[in-house]
């Protein structure tokens, strides 16, 4: 797909959606395929809405010889610049692709108000997370990566709950293969993630210890199992309750003008 040319970076339009879902499941790990939206069947269709909306996502393509290559996408987090996705597809690799998409992002994302960039990447994706750390990321925190199942209860009278699962979630579900929805018990209100057709994905194990919502995720979907991303000190306890470690996740960061002139000295020294 790809050639010699030095990659063309510009901002996506919704057109460019199905070239850059195609580059971005030829360059995710199976593992980020199936714990994250990236693995949904309407991809492309997210991509499209998210980019036509204007949402906090700003998405830039990379281009060689006409082709789109590689795909960014940069929010703000907080006080943080925060790349949420870089893919460059395999053919594409090793030619100054994803330097140039870092180069662009800094310069047209960041409008003076962040400091630092931050990003996650997965711990089995050992060629992306050597590139960050060589552009001088520093990791400063660790998620693990769980599957836990949800147990066969029913919830009883005195365990009231509601929830959004059926509704706008469910018109998302049908156009992207994932979608969101909230989920109240007496104890607390969740947001729930609704991916694929294997996972409830859960912001925190913390809705382990609510029977209630056990029962609920139960009865809603009961083929289903709990997707959890959340601090190792979690563990042990999800783990009494037969959770799965499929992976982990590490946050890196780095001072913006560190990386950017890191950034500038390897495309000039590239010829770039």
């Amino acid at each position: 797909m790809a050639t010699g040319s030095s990659p063309i970076i510009r901002a996506a339009s919704p057109d460019d959606s199905i070239a850059m879902a195609a580059v971005v499941r030829e360059a995710a790990s199976p593992l980020m395929r199936e714990t994250t939206i990236l693995g949904g069947v309407g991809l492309d269709r997210f991509i499209r809405d998210q980019i036509a909306s204007e949402a906090a996502n700003r998405f830039l393509v990379a281009e060689v010889g006409g082709h789109i290559v590689g795909m960014s996408a940069w929010r703000y987090e907080g006080e943080e610049l925060f790349l949420n996705h870089l893919f460059v597809h395999p053919s594409a690799q090793g030619r100054r692709v994803g330097t140039s998409l870092w180069a662009r992002g800094l310069a047209g994302c960041n409008t003076g108000a962040a400091r630092t960039l931050s990003l996650d990447v997965y711990e089995d994706n050992t060629r992306a997370a050597a590139w960050y750390r060589s552009l001088g990321l520093e990791p400063v925190a660790q998620r693990i990566v769980m599957a836990v199942p949800i147990p066969s209860v029913s919830p009883t009278a005195d365990q009231a709950w509601s929830s959004t699962f059926l509704g706008p979630a469910d018109h998302d579900y049908s156009q992207y293969g994932f979608s969101q929805f909230t989920l109240n018990t007496r104890r607390s209100t969740y947001t729930i993630g609704r991916l694929g057709t294997d996972f409830f994905r859960i912001a925190s194990s913390v809705l382990l210890d609510d029977e209630t919502a056990l029962a609920a995720l139960h009865r809603l979907d009961p083929r289903r199992r709990l997707l959890g991303f959340d601090a190792p000190d979690r563990w042990e306890a999800a783990a009494g309750r037969g959770a799965v470690l499929l992976g982990r996740t590490i946050r890196l960061t780095i001072p913006i003008e560190q990386l950017a002139a890191r950034l500038g000295k390897t495309l000039s020294e590239a010829g770039g």
